[in-house]
């Protein structure tokens, strides 16, 4: 199981128990919600993640920059489950009261994390997804099919993964995300390989 894959797993293990749902909105609403959601996890990866190679310093940075905080009780959760995998980096949540999005950036290897702890719409998300890897900059990415599986934790789930090369530096990126529109958390993950 690759690194990513394996934190990613984690994570959304930690975190979905820990998460408190608010009273049910009307299902336009619902809807609505999370294709913003949606979009807004994919714009975050995007600037975050993608713009910053998975490199956990220049993460770091950007989320420092961009106002978000460590230390949340979410984030808390997430960092607890890294540091018993062994796995260093920071949890970043965008304010102590907004934990609807978490940020996570790990070294060795360098991986970089956006996940999503609100419904959320996964078929606009791997679009999303699918669109940013033909639009990143200086690296060529193909989808891997043989890895796209569904699975069936905290939902169904579906999860892609990619292979981006530029140049000797090679990237893993996955999106896992509920088979439709869903409460549950959703992950997209880029992680550095080493070089051979």
């Amino acid at each position: 199981m690759n690194a990513l894959r394996a934190v990613g797993v984690a994570l959304l293990a930690a975190s979905v128990a820990g998460i408190a749902w608010a009273a049910e909105p009307l299902p336009a609403q619902k809807a609505a919600a999370a294709r913003v959601h949606a979009q807004d996890i994919a714009d975050l990866f995007r600037e975050a993640c993608l713009l910053q190679k998975a490199d956990p310093d220049e993460v770091a940075d950007w989320a420092l920059n961009h106002g978000f905080v460590v230390g949340t009780k979410s984030g808390g959760e997430v960092a607890a489950a890294l540091k018993q995998r062994g796995e260093s980096g920071n949890v970043f949540s965008r304010s102590n009261k907004d934990e609807s999005v978490l940020l996570i950036a790990t070294a060795n290897p360098s991986n970089c994390l956006v996940m999503g702890l609100s419904p959320v719409d996964g078929p606009r998300l791997r679009g999303r997804m699918e669109a940013m890897t033909g639009e990143w900059s200086g690296v060529t990415v193909t989808a891997e099919p043989a890895n796209s599986m569904d699975y069936d934790e905290d939902g169904p789930h579906r999860k892609i993964s990619y292979v981006g090369v530029s140049g000797p530096d090679r990237y893993r990126l996955m999106v896992v995300s509920p088979v439709g529109t869903a409460r549950g958390s959703a992950i997209l993950g880029v992680s550095v390989e080493p070089r051979r």
